[in-house]
């Protein structure tokens, strides 16, 4: 299993390639399965330090190894540093093999469901403008996002509890990084408290992105640069991490959106040289978060980021997928395959997100391409509510497909989910590794108790 995003799929040999090597590696599941689906599961996976841990499959005249360790690139290694690792064995088939691993995982740092039962976000229905939604970098002709906002929330007649505000909203510096995640004037003239207060205290929930390399912070806070990728990332200072989520929690915010972790993470190079960087910037955002009690939400996320997060009560959901917009773009992209990835997610306590969805096919005037269209509304919506994770559309005003909505929730928005994230059956699992990689088809399961 190669992460929430990167999977491959193969027959294991002493000449086998499956195993992708570096910063994208992840857990390693090895499989011998009977016809019904059961079987021998074994589970390779780091137990500690997950950022700064390494994955290598040496296939050399040699050597055949699949090796794990601190990774490679670090200049030193503290003193009594340990490094732990978990091989985990299971009769009962890798959906049942994975979900007792994760629960292991989870015993083993005490991490409980509680935030992520009491997550608004996961439980109720939300209203996206990030990438894929209709809105994003696409405001009502002539008005800015703050009336787009407003005039969404008075036409668009869906229980929603939340509406997301996403990367138009903040300043882009070098490499397209975040350089003052403040809201732009000519997004929001009357700032967001305003905003807040005009919809009647509706929450928020709140994108950020990488730091840009001449991020205003740098003259408050102790902050680490790169000159090559243009990317910088704030050091183990709690204090900035505090302040900036105690702003967002001014602003009505609940749920925090870090997207962009893999940029984040793979180029930015300190973060390859210094053993503990990258494990005190999640930390530290963590502990935040926890301070000023709002919830966290990882997108484009490593394996190791995933695992992290057992570390991190308030990271309550994680992207399962790609962004929606390819979808929209593509028909034949299958961002809503998520049911290999939303297994390894929901194992350690994390609810899989599907990503935004439109409810009408075709909806003109969309900021993607005139053929954009989302071919199967009902699966998108389907897939998203089973996921477990938010259910959020991103429709135009006048093209919101109120009754289709409506079968994903209670009347006062309540999302009917089930009791496990939807997860790909272990057969068509079995026939994706027997057939080197390629996907034999979709089929799906998951359970609930009325």
């Amino acid at each position: 299993m190669g992460g929430a995003l990167d999977k491959r799929a193969g027959l294991w040999n002493a000449s086998s390639d499956v195993v992708r090597s570096g910063f994208q590696d992840g857990p390693v599941v090895l499989f011998n399965l009977t016809e019904q689906g059961e079987g021998d599961t074994l589970v390779f996976s780091p137990l500690s330090h997950f950022m700064a841990t390494s994955l290598t499959q040496t296939n050399t005249e040699l050597q055949r190894a699949l090796e794990y360790g601190v990774v490679g690139s670090m200049s030193t290694i503290p003193a009594n540093y340990m490094h732990s690792f978990i091989v985990f064995y299971s009769s009962q088939g890798i959906n049942k093999g994975i979900r007792e691993w994760g629960q292991i995982m989870q015993r083993v740092y005490n991490r409980t469901n509680e935030h992520r039962l009491n997550d608004l976000s996961i439980n109720y229905l939300g209203y996206y403008l990030d990438n894929g939604a209709y809105y994003c970098y696409n405001t009502l002709p002539g008005l800015n996002y703050e009336d787009t906002m407003i005039e969404i929330a008075e036409q668009i007649d869906i229980p929603y509890h939340y509406m997301e505000i996403s990367a138009w909203f903040y300043y882009k510096g070098v490499a397209g990084g975040v350089s003052n995640w403040s809201p732009r004037p000519d997004v929001f003239p009357d700032g967001i408290p305003f905003l807040h207060r005009r919809l009647g205290n509706l929450p928020f929930i709140i994108h950020n992105r990488y730091w840009a390399y001449d991020a205003v912070y740098q003259t408050n806070y102790s902050w680490v640069l790169d000159a090559k990728s243009g990317i910088s990332l704030p050091a183990s200072n709690d204090s900035f991490w505090l302040d900036l989520l105690a702003k967002a929690k001014d602003w009505g915010v609940i749920l925090y959106q870090q997207d962009w972790l893999c940029d984040q993470t793979l180029l930015f190079g300190p973060a390859h040289t210094d053993i503990n960087l990258a494990e005190q910037w999640l930390t530290s955002m963590g502990k935040a978060a926890e301070q000023v009690e709002i919830n966290i939400h990882y997108i484009m996320s490593y394996p190791r980021h995933i695992l992290k997060s057992l570390e991190i009560p308030r990271v309550t959901q994680a992207r399962a997928s790609n962004d929606y917009a390819g979808d929209i773009k593509n028909p034949k992209f299958g961002q809503w395959k998520l049911g290999i990835s939303s297994m390894f997610v929901d194992a350690v306590g994390l609810a899989p997100n599907k990503d935004v969805w439109w409810s009408t096919s075709v909806q003109p005037g969309n900021p993607y391409r005139d053929t954009a269209m989302e071919i199967l509304p009902d699966r998108a919506i389907f897939m998203a509510t089973l996921s477990t994770g938010p259910v959020a559309c991103g429709d135009a005003i006048n093209f919101t497909n109120i009754e289709r909505i409506m079968r994903c929730c209670r009347q006062d928005g309540l999302i009917l989910k089930p009791d496990r994230a939807i997860t790909t059956i272990n057969q068509l699992i079995a026939d994706w590794a027997r057939y080197n990689d390629v996907p034999q088809g979709e089929l799906y399961s998951t359970e609930t108790t009325m």
